[in-house]
């Protein structure tokens, strides 16, 4: 026992687990030790997470293992680049969302155990992050699977089909990687490998090159293809991922800002990343394949976006759509394209968990989450609308902003393909940041720059910034400025030396110093320089502005047809009536009414027709003995045909 607890990665796991168990059995006496404790646990990951991160890489004893037959199934641990970015960086968004949490989820009947849930999800994310075999690595992941279920569970009414929704679609990638690693524990898998390569051990740049699938013949193909439906799905890319604006909805904010919005990005990009880079060496078609789903996730996710009325089910289309920058960088298959995704991975998380925070002050503050019940928030929540419009802007891609860094990267990794298909991937991610830009214009429109209701005009009012609620949304738009201005923060120190045993020439073609980045043939960019430039436009259009301002104007109250209009709702402008145009227009109209409906939700469709299958097996429960004897003959007809012939295919 002592020697597990003196494991170095172990040892934080323990205590954060410890600390959920108390928070959970105090939950219903208290929840301020919950927000004690959920403080603690994220401080804990983050100290113990910056020691391990000196000693990258590291791979740690077997902790033990669990026997399966004739299987073994290794507990071990091990300490990378990408590990650690996840551990500290759940541990840190923990933290944030703790704080907000003191006020925003104050006097719900379930509070304490909503902090013992998190914490729970947290140590989940570090047995991902730290996991150094599969099976570990599936521990956790099942862990968030069930810490987000509990936490979408006790929303408004109406969240617990939401969460049903979510634990269908996630429960299903949970059972594609654990097929995945029963395959890889097969005998017709482990027979190809030598010992140590990958699908043994996730400690990988030390251990061996990564595998073609086509080596392990079609099994190869097939564990490819259940680890990247298990990351898709995790991190919420097309198709799967209607579970999303399904759970957003009626779900509490702080949820949706640390597991969907944040750490399921993290576990889902890093599952992929690690698969891409350490386990199977993509070629074409798996590249292709990769770069096709993130294309049409950045698209139809960001027009679905910009048809929403509903403030976090708007915010929950914009998660979609950035998982395909990430995924489309990672199957460039090159260095600049997969540092880019990884770090699209990073800020996305830090912006998006913004916004979702930003969404929680607003829809408080306006007594609803529809953007057509708010407006004139920005004199009332100033820095809640500064650290809004900054995260807007990191999304949209706007310099010098994180979110531009990283989209940057992945536009260089696709031109840098010097191919046809490389630069319609790349018409398309631009085209997608223009379309994102101009959601967000009506975002910040509607909640903070239009006039408000009538009816919520006295609430509205009334609305004030509270410390907890604000830090931790100050502290997000800091984080965008900062990796903004110093990318090389994370992309030289942590980014590049994760890839460069895999792709030897990483720190040559993204060139990651502290002021700015070379993007190989294309080009190079720099923040700081970017940054003055921005400012000298700001303050020449400030200039401008008060030049006019010194004009005189003639100011009367506006009417129409006669009508005073001051006060009157009929004269407002709700963002709602924004891009209704392109709604209607004649090429996408149908395909936006189609999506509406869920003709891209798979577990609709599994539920329609699995449905049927499941009432025409329940029809033949008619009582008769007889009948079930005549099913119990045919299924030991079965069981035998199909053991006779393994052994006459093993003969």
């Amino acid at each position: 026992m002592s020697e597990i607890w003196n494991d170095p990665v172990l040892r934080p796991i323990l205590a954060v687990l410890a600390f959920g168990a108390v928070a959970y059995v105090l939950s219903r006496a208290t929840a301020a030790v919950g927000r004690l404790l959920a403080l603690a646990a994220g401080i804990c990951v983050i100290v113990c997470g910056a020691f391990l991160a000196a000693e990258v890489p590291t791979d740690c004893p077997l902790v033990g293992a669990i026997a399966v037959g004739q299987l073994s199934l290794p507990i071990r641990f091990a300490v990378t680049h990408l590990g650690c970015l996840v551990g500290i960086g759940a541990g840190a968004f923990a933290v944030l969302i703790a704080l907000y949490s003191f006020r925003g989820m104050a006097g719900e009947y379930w509070e304490g155990k909503f902090y013992a849930y998190l914490i729970w999800a947290l140590a989940g994310a570090c047995l991902v992050g730290w996991a150094g075999s599969f099976f570990t690595l599936l521990l956790g992941w099942e862990l968030v699977t069930v810490m987000l279920f509990l936490m979408l569970n006790q929303g408004q009414p109406g969240a617990e089909i939401g969460a049903a929704k979510t634990y269908g679609v996630l429960g299903f990638a949970d059972a594609c990687l654990l097929l995945a690693v029963a395959l890889m524990l097969s005998p017709g898998v482990a027979g190809k490998l030598q010992p140590g390569q990958p699908m043994y051990n996730l400690a990988l740049p030390a251990r061996a090159a990564p595998l073609l699938a086509g080596s392990l013949g079609a099994i190869g193909y097939a564990i490819y293809a259940l680890l990247l439906v298990a990351a898709l799905a995790k991190a919420g890319a097309v198709p799967l991922h209607t579970w999303l604006p399904a759970a957003a909805e009626r779900a509490p904010v702080s949820v949706m800002a640390y597991l969907p919005a944040a750490l399921d990005k993290l576990l889902g990009i890093y599952l992929l990343a690690r698969v891409a880079l350490d386990v199977f060496r993509p070629d074409h078609t798996m590249q292709l394949i990769l770069m096709s789903i993130g294309a049409v996730t950045i698209i139809a996710a960001v027009f679905m976006a910009m048809m929403q009325h509903n403030l976090k089910r708007l915010l929950s289309f914009h998660a979609v759509s950035q998982v395909g920058y990430m995924v489309l960088g990672i199957g460039t298959g090159t260095a600049l394209g997969i540092v880019g995704g990884l770090f699209h991975m990073l800020n996305n998380a830090i912006y998006k968990s913004g916004l979702f925070l930003m969404s929680g002050t607003v829809g408080r503050a306006a007594g609803s989450d529809e953007i057509e019940d708010m407006g004139g928030l920005a004199r009332r929540l100033p820095v809640t609308f500064v650290c809004g419009a900054v995260a807007a802007a990191a999304i949209s891609g706007v310099p010098p902003f994180n979110g531009f860094v990283s989209k940057w990267l992945v536009y260089q990794g696709a031109l840098s393909l010097h191919s046809g298909l490389g630069a319609v991937m790349l018409v398309v991610a631009v085209f997608g940041s223009a379309l994102t830009l101009a959601s967000f214009v009506k975002v910040l429109y509607s909640a903070f720059l239009s006039r408000p209701p009538v009816e919520a005009a006295a609430r509205i009012a009334a609305a004030r910034e509270n410390f907890s609620m604000a830090a931790p949304m100050v502290v997000l738009a800091a984080g965008c400025v900062v990796l903004g201005l110093f990318p090389h923060l994370v992309v030289g120190n942590v980014l590049v030396p994760a890839v460069q045993p895999v792709l030897p020439k990483a720190a040559e073609e993204v060139g990651s110093s502290v002021w700015g980045m070379a993007g190989g043939e294309a080009g190079q960019w720099s923040p700081f320089t970017a940054f003055v430039l921005i400012v000298l436009g700001i303050l020449g259009g400030v200039v401008l502005l008060g030049i006019f301002a010194l004009k005189k104007v003639r100011v009367v109250r506006p009417f129409l047809g006669g009508e005073l209009g001051i006060g009157e709702d009929r004269y407002r402008m709700p963002g709602t009536g924004f891009y209704e145009t392109v709604k209607r227009m004649p090429a996408l109209k149908p395909l936006l009414e189609h999506g509406e409906r869920g003709a891209m939700d798979l577990y609709r469709w599994f539920g329609r027709y699995g449905g049927g299958v499941v009432q025409t097996l329940r029809a033949q429960h008619t009582g008769l003995i007889s009948l079930y004897v005549a099913w119990v003959m045919v299924g030991l007809a079965a069981v035998l045909a199909y053991l006779l012939m393994a052994g006459y295919l093993k003969s």
